[in-house]
């Protein structure tokens, strides 16, 4: 990799990720309106975009959408780095990286398995062989806890690892990994949105993934603004906004995580249709607290020039 590439891949991870929706009319994937999100998004001031993560509802398109979702990403002409995420058996899921660093994506962000088997030891293996064969350098994905301190060390080691997007609870394993040039070396994300980016700061964590960038990234870009500038008075501000939209996204283990971004759109004057299961759509009471939320959110904030470190 060139060192334009990886500053480029450096100041993206540790900028605003926006993890992009998935639009659907009459139920099939839109992909005219797939490439209209990532010409908006990704030309917003966003430092980055990844298309297949959680908040496409990736677990619920065929293999055939999924193509045609970073075809239509591929289509939009846009600064920011563009992710494409993956998941499944290594060797299908290598062949889709290829195709996708065909279509100009900079970055392959891996899901955890979901088979329920194995322990740390398995998941080490199956991480590794597709690192060691990807045709994009990978951002590992990580909810659960099921990779062991050691396995985690290890993997950040991994040449062709550059990040990891840590949407795990124990920070308190993260804090120990840290302080090592090889683990350093590795960029780590807040994978968990903007309001655990206090929770990060101390470890000298900006970056973050969003949803409600999708819709408001001006918002996004604030809460990143002040991480970076040690801005208190200015953070607390921009997540007293967006608290109450992040606490309905969680509510039943995030049963209305994507569909109360898919509403946001519809109050902004655009319909990227409902969600799949098992996704929720937002109950009346839901819609209601949401449209109570977003009345007190200032107008589009003044641009200013996106926050690097």
């Amino acid at each position: 990799m060139t060192p334009a590439g990886t500053t480029r891949i450096t100041e993206g991870l540790r900028g605003v990720i926006a993890v992009m929706v998935t639009p659907y009319r009459d139920g099939h994937l839109d992909a005219s309106s797939a490439e209209k999100i990532a010409r908006t998004v990704g030309t917003s001031g966003v430092h980055a975009v990844a298309a297949l993560g959680n908040t496409a509802e990736v677990f619920q398109l065929t293999p055939e959408e999924q193509r045609s979702y970073l075809r239509a990403v591929s289509h939009a002409d846009i600064p920011a780095l563009r992710i494409a995420g993956f998941s499944g058996a290594a060797r299908s899921v290598l062949d889709e990286i290829e195709r996708a660093a065909d279509l100009g994506f900079e970055l392959a962000m891996l899901h955890e398995p979901a088979d329920p088997f194995g322990d740390s030891e398995g998941l080490l293996s199956y991480y590794r062989y597709v690192a060691g064969r990807s045709a994009l350098p990978i951002v590992l994905y990580l909810r659960t806890e099921r990779l062991d301190l050691d396995a985690l060390r290890s993997l950040a080691s991994e040449p062709s690892i550059v990040g990891v997007k840590y949407a795990r609870a124990d920070l308190d394993t993260l804090s120990r990994l840290l302080g090592t040039e090889a683990v350093d070396a590795c960029i780590w994300v807040n994978g968990a949105a903007e309001m655990r980016g206090t929770q990060f700061l101390p470890l000298g964590i900006t970056g973050f993934t969003s949803g409600i960038a999708n819709v408001r990234p001006d918002l996004s870009l604030a809460v990143h603004r002040a991480l970076v500038d040690r801005d208190a008075a200015a953070l607390a501000d921009m997540l007293a906004l967006i608290e109450p939209v992040e606490r309905l996204r969680a509510d039943g283990n995030g049963k209305f995580n994507v569909a109360v971004l898919k509403e946001l759109f519809r109050a902004a004057g655009t319909d990227v249709g409902d969600v799949r299961p098992p996704h929720s759509p937002l109950s009346r009471a839901a819609i209601e607290q949401l449209h109570a939320a977003i009345a007190t959110w200032p107008q589009r904030l003044e641009p200013r020039a996106a926050a690097r470190i």
